[in-house]
């Protein structure tokens, strides 16, 4: 059974009255394909409606699908490429997020410095204008 597309938007209503689920075939003939089928199955009473939503792979020419995979067009490797992409942007912003972090560290530091140096300062005036009293 081949079916050109199906709207998965559309959730089929099957037999027993119920929305369909939406599944995913892990047989050996069709791993992967996904099909609308009743929440119930037959053996706890369920209709047994089954709606294929992939198409088969039956009729695909082998050589284009082995081409297509091996020209990097396949879902893994654009999977894969999306992925080294985000780490690498996950990492700029870690990298950046530290230099941030050690710019405010480097603010705090100055501001500190600052105070200290001004701090220093006055207690060098106090302490020439003690000296100078002495020696006057």
């Amino acid at each position: 059974m081949s079916q050109s597309s199906v709207n998965i938007e559309e959730v089929d209503v099957c037999k027993c009255g119920y929305y369909c689920q939406l599944k995913t075939s892990r047989t050996l003939l069709n791993p992967g394909r996904r099909f609308f089928g009743c929440k119930a199955s037959k053996e706890n009473g369920g209709c047994g409606y089954f709606k294929w939503i992939d198409p088969s792979l039956e009729n695909v020419d082998e050589s284009s699908l082995m081409n297509r995979f091996i020209d990097g067009h396949n879902p893994i490797d654009r999977l894969k490429r999306k992925v080294k992409e985000l780490e690498e942007e996950r990492d700029s912003l870690k990298f950046q997020f530290q230099l941030n972090e050690n710019e405010e560290k480097m603010m705090v530091l100055n501001k500190k410095l600052k105070e200290v140096k001004l701090q220093r300062d006055w207690e060098n005036v106090k302490f020439n204008r003690v000296l100078g009293g002495y020696f006057t």
